[in-house]
């Protein structure tokens, strides 16, 4: 027994399944780059200019090759991960170029140092399984920001890195820097110790520089997370079944540009759809559809069998009662029952616009208590119970029963919703014990050094990549 939010019928998932290869089919995609538009001609597809149409054989071909498992080494072994793994792993939220100051909650640019700092926690709290780099090093030139994420998250997380990448030379040199850590790129190809989110833009577009990326990585053997915002109302049809149509199809078309450059590029069907605030134009991810359209997204993922990163929950605020603390608890609850097999949430505020030290300490607290209710439960005759409840009989009680004694510690919650498993006791608000906390893990936290060998080869590549890509010869 598990908890599990599911949306659609089977018929349904058959429906949205059988529109997105009408879609592909007769409306196509828009892809910018002329070199990935061959790539897909050589393969079977359809060209019409930038437009690209795919059959639903070329589709229905990659859907064969998905990787039903997709490993997600780290720089630490006892860190990596492979997916699926029998529950939501979970993530920082990612790409944020504003920070919430620790000390005073300013919303400013966000730096370097505040990406380490944010690394460092992120090692130290469980509630971390693998991590995106919160905020981007906006103090270095924007060309460089990716490249610098990674640098630093390599040198600041024992755990798996997923990135952003959005360009093909970012990508050339994001494979030979992992490679360094990784022991060479055939080794890195065996245990890929990052991940990069590379996405289509909605509706049915693929950027010259981004889809030229996702061919570098998938040629490299590089997990690609295509993490779609496919939005109702505006980039989207305005109807539930429209923009899942819409993400689904945007995915399928990620899937056969991985496939095509290399039959064994491992994907992981990724998502932020949802329905757009029709007064502002963003996301409206306090709409009571967005977790909708993440469980049908999970729901998708699963009937391709691929694994999937689709449904991320939280309400981004700092509780100031239990009962905004037991809110928070049942959003992400919500989101997590979903059983996608990574979520990218923790620390996010602001729309996912920015990050937060405190609010990533206060999620950790907050996915502990959401775990109660994820746990799975055995149906087997120990838990039945049957010669017990024969034992007892009418009008009996179990308290001092064996059987109780033995079982009611794993069954049975017995901690209290003030109680904590990442703050500290006290009399303080949330916002002020998650405040210290994150700075006695600053204080405490030792994240073990890359050897200095590497570290120095590192450095050597970083300066050869900043040359490149700045264009300074």
């Amino acid at each position: 027994m598990k908890a599990l939010f599911s949306f659609l019928t089977d018929d349904e998932a058959t429906q949205i399944h059988e529109a997105s290869l009408a879609v592909l089919e007769k409306t196509g995609i828009k892809v910018e780059s002329e070199k990935v538009r061959r790539l897909l001609v050589r393969h079977g597809a359809r060209e019409e200019g930038s437009i690209v149409r795919l059959p639903r054989e070329l589709v229905g071909d990659a859907i064969k090759q998905i990787r039903r498992q997709v490993y997600l080494a780290a720089r630490d072994p006892a860190c990596s991960l492979t997916i699926p793994a029998g529950r939501t792993l979970n993530a920082t939220s990612g790409y944020a170029p504003f920070v919430h100051d620790l000390e005073t909650d300013e919303r400013r640019s966000s730096t370097g140092r505040d990406l380490r700092d944010i690394a460092v926690v992120a090692d130290y709290l469980e509630a971390v399984d693998f991590f995106w780099p919160l905020v981007m090093p906006t103090d270095e030139p924007p060309p460089l920001e990716e490249l610098c994420a990674l640098d630093i998250a390599l040198r600041h997380t024992r755990k798996h890195v997923q990135c952003s990448c959005s360009a093909e030379k970012t990508a050339h040199w994001q494979v030979r820097l992992a490679a360094v850590v990784a022991g060479g790129e055939a080794k890195l190809r065996q245990e890929p110790i990052f991940s990069a989110v590379a996405s289509p833009v909605s509706p049915l577009t693929f950027e010259k520089d981004t889809v030229e990326a996702m061919v570098v990585l998938a040629e490299a053997g590089i997990p690609v997370v295509p993490m779609n915002m496919a939005l109702g109302g505006t980039t989207a049809p305005g109807t539930l079944a429209g923009i899942l149509v819409m993400a689904n199809a945007e995915e399928l078309a990620t899937l056969v540009i991985l496939k095509c450059a290399n039959p064994d590029a491992p994907m992981v069907y990724a998502s932020d759809s949802g329905p757009a605030d029709m007064r502002s134009g963003e996301v409206n991810y306090a709409a009571p559809e967005y977790p909708l359209v993440g469980a049908a997204m999970a729901q998708m993922a699963r009937f391709y069998g691929i694994p999937s990163m689709v449904a991320h929950g939280s309400s981004e605020e700092v509780p100031a009662d239990l009962t905004g603390f037991e809110r928070n608890v049942l959003r992400v609850l919500i989101s997590q029952a979903t059983w996608t097999d990574l979520s990218s949430w923790l620390g996010s505020r602001d729309s996912a616009i920015s990050g937060s030290l405190v609010n990533l300490v206060m999620d950790a607290e907050v996915y502990a208590h959401a775990s109660a209710y994820l746990r799975q439960f055995s149906v087997d005759a120990a838990t039945l119970a049957l010669d017990v409840i024969d034992e007892i009989g009418p009008a009996g009680h179990f308290l001092s029963h064996k059987h109780t004694v033995r079982h009611f510690r794993k069954e049975l919650w017995t901690r209290r919703l003030r109680d904590s498993f990442v703050l500290e006791p006290g009399e303080s608000g949330y916002a002020e014990r998650a405040r210290e906390k994150a700075r006695s893990i600053l204080a405490t936290h030792s994240v073990p050094p890359l050897d200095e060998g590497l570290l120095k080869e590192m450095e050597a590549l970083m300066q050869k990549a900043r040359r490149d890509i700045l264009g300074q010869g």
